[in-house]
């Protein structure tokens, strides 16, 4: 059963405000420049400085949980969103200049989140609050700058490796945008969840073909989805915009069995590579963390007769990326091939990739509530820390409440929310194969992702950094252990 949440008093109230995102947006920003600002001139240690623990530990946990319980809220609420007022007066003297056709799609930002994965464990971005802060400086820059040069919408379609991380994650949220009546969309000529509106003496007109004219202005969706055709949370950045812009009232937010879109929506195949390396990444990453990486670092230093750390980190990225993307493609094959398709090329893997979404969410649900745990109550004293750097009275900072970790909860949660991943993979490679007419062609598949859960068990179950912690005083930034 589908509930509109709009319908709800308080809710559809505040979402259908003018302010209503700026209202979101304005505390993010307001900890965002307090934690540059702690950064840059707040104690260098990681556990004890808020750029760190809140972009490192918080913001990581909160975002997992905010998307499985409603959705894209995070992007939504981007404090980067407010460069935009900036940008429309810097847009009268800068040139105006369109996406490349070769750059839409999602190569170039999977290409950028590798390089943003291996930035933060070669520069161990965790452990410094100096880049950290200027991380987040850099992201206000690109998205003042690509805002100003390119369309609205461009930054967080194409560009944000933090916006599509999000917007992968976001396919296995319970809620997506939809339309009460396809009729209404149907008759509607203007398509105003798309192009915006401006309310004219005359009545409403399409924002997009009337910029000059005079009225209430509401914009349309900045990344070019058409409400009625919405069928998965790809590009989604539940900014409400549609919803707003909409003179019928006839946008809803509503809540939805995710299972649809894992079976139902057709992926284009960037959009399957995304997931996939979502995934395998996200393994790199917590396989990092463990003794295992550094004993197999040093052996691998040994053979190749280098001390390069970079090169070392490199190689492990692309191998183990390249054979899950590769071993991904051969178990797809097979499951066609017992099916009786013989499609050239990359088909399969298109088919059966949607099945990876629901086991990526787990990936990353699990490690990110690993690190939100071992830190949930760091950010009080280090947010009293950086309010005192500014002279306000906000008491001594409690560091003991750093030590308040449930350790007994961490594997458990996370063998839990893997299996609820695998459970939703399952469902949808099988209802993958019923479409096709051969259960059968399930199982290469569903053997895989097994095989997959078990690897990632194997890891989580390790000793592992605490990083960013007062708990884990022996994980050293930068080198070989």
């Amino acid at each position: 059963m589908r509930i509109d949440l709009l319908r709800l008093p308080i809710v559809g109230r505040f979402v259908r405000w003018r302010y209503s995102r700026f209202a979101l947006q304005l505390p993010l920003l307001l900890l965002a420049v307090l934690a540059i600002y702690d950064g840059f001139v707040g104690r260098q240690l990681a556990p004890k400085n808020l750029a760190t623990v809140s972009v490192w530990l918080h913001y990581r946990g909160l975002l997992v949980l905010v998307i499985a319980v409603l959705g894209n809220l995070f992007c939504s609420a981007c404090p980067l969103m407010l460069t935009r007022g900036l940008t429309e007066r810097l847009r009268r003297f800068a040139p105006r200049l369109s996406w490349p056709l070769a750059l839409r799609n999602k190569y170039f930002v999977i290409a950028f989140t590798l390089v943003y994965l291996f930035a933060y464990e070669y520069f161990d971005l965790w452990a410094s609050p100096w880049l950290t802060a200027w991380l987040m400086v850099g992201y206000f820059g690109a998205a003042l700058v690509i805002d100003t040069l390119f369309p609205a919408g461009t930054f967080c379609k194409y560009v944000c490796p933090l916006g599509n991380f999000n917007f992968t994650l976001s396919t296995s949220s319970p809620t997506r945008i939809g339309v009460r009546d396809r009729q209404v969309c149907l008759d509607c000529e203007g398509h105003y969840c798309v192009n915006g509106r401006v309310d004219t003496a005359e009545g409403p007109r399409p924002l997009a073909f009337n910029t000059a004219a005079e009225g209430v202005r509401y914009p349309g969706c900045e990344t070019k989805l058409y409400a009625p055709q919405i069928e998965s949370n790809y590009d989604c950045t539940l900014c409400f915009n549609c919803v707003r812009a909409c003179p019928y009232d006839n946008v809803t937010w509503e809540t939805r069995n995710p299972a649809r879109e894992w079976t139902g929506a057709r992926y284009r195949l960037d959009y399957v590579f995304l997931g996939l390396l979502l995934f395998f990444a996200g393994f790199m990453n917590a396989f990092a963390m463990i003794p295992a990486y550094y004993d197999l670092a040093e052996k691998a230093a040994a053979l190749l007769r280098t001390q390069s750390e970079a090169l070392l980190l490199m190689l492990a990225f692309v191998l183990w990326v390249g054979a899950g993307l590769g071993l991904s493609w051969l178990v797809a094959r097979a499951s066609d091939r017992i099916a009786g398709l013989h499609d050239p090329g990359l088909v399969s893997l298109r088919r059966w990739g949607a099945a990876f979404l629901p086991l990526t969410f787990a990936m990353w649900a699990g490690h990110y509530a690993y690190h939100f745990l071992t830190g949930w109550a760091t950010i009080v004293p280090v947010t009293q820390q950086a309010l005192a750097n500014l002279g306000l009275p906000v008491g001594e900072p409690n560091w003991q409440l750093a030590a308040l970790v449930p350790e007994n909860l961490l594997y458990p949660l996370q063998v839990a929310i893997l299996y609820l991943g695998l459970m939703g993979s399952a469902y949808a490679v099988f209802a993958r194969a019923r479409k096709l007419g051969r259960l059968s062609a399930a199982l290469p598949m569903f053997a895989y992702l097994v095989l997959l859960v078990v690897l990632t068990l194997w890891v989580l179950a390790q000793p592992m950094e605490m990083r960013g912690t007062l708990l884990d005083p022996g994980s050293q930034p930068g080198g070989l252990r």
